[in-house]
């Protein structure tokens, strides 16, 4: 069993920060278009930490292992919509890190804390049609597919389907 925490992210992340948002081969899942500078990642940390939910409309925990002090991906909740009680939800798990059970444990205490704390009802995620492993780690974390977007995404000179999950939190 993994034994990980969710937490603020930190001055001491915005390397791994750096590294993971200019990994250009995610960018078509993350919809990031330029590299972003390690200045602007600092100053995003900074700013993160005096923003709540409510204000930012997004809120970005770090994934840690907890026995290694070590971060190995981050979770997003992003279009917070207090009104409706809904946000989307984003998931990166480092490359060196992966199929380890971090994912599903992350999911699982997210989940938890935006039912219990944030009041969320309705989690939502994207996921591409290709996409295998995020589609199974969705379905494993007990979302449940339920609509297909044609042609959402363009990669290359393709587009691509997208997969939308919900979890209905109660």
């Amino acid at each position: 069993m993994v034994n990980i925490r969710l937490r603020a992210v930190e001055m001491k992340d915005a390397d791994n920060i750096f590294r993971w948002e200019n990994d250009q081969t995610y960018w078509d899942v993350s919809g990031t278009q330029r590299p972003f500078s390690h200045f602007c990642i600092e100053d995003y940390v900074m700013t993160s930490q005096n923003e709540d939910i409510y204000t930012a409309k997004q809120l970005r925990l770090i994934i840690e292992d907890g026995n290694k002090d070590l971060a190995v991906g981050c979770v997003d909740l992003y279009e917070f919509e207090p009104q409706n009680l809904r946000a989307g939800i984003g998931i990166f798990i480092d490359n060196e890190q992966r199929k380890q059970g971090y994912g599903l444990k992350a999911l699982e205490l997210l989940i938890t804390y935006a039912s219990n704390v944030l009041h969320i009802h309705n989690l939502y995620a994207f996921v591409s049609q290709d996409n295998e492993a995020s589609q199974q780690l969705f379905v494993k974390s007990g979302f449940n597919r339920t609509a297909v977007l044609q042609d959402w995404i363009l990669r290359g000179q393709n587009f691509k389907n997208i997969i939308v999950y919900q979890h209905l939190t109660r």
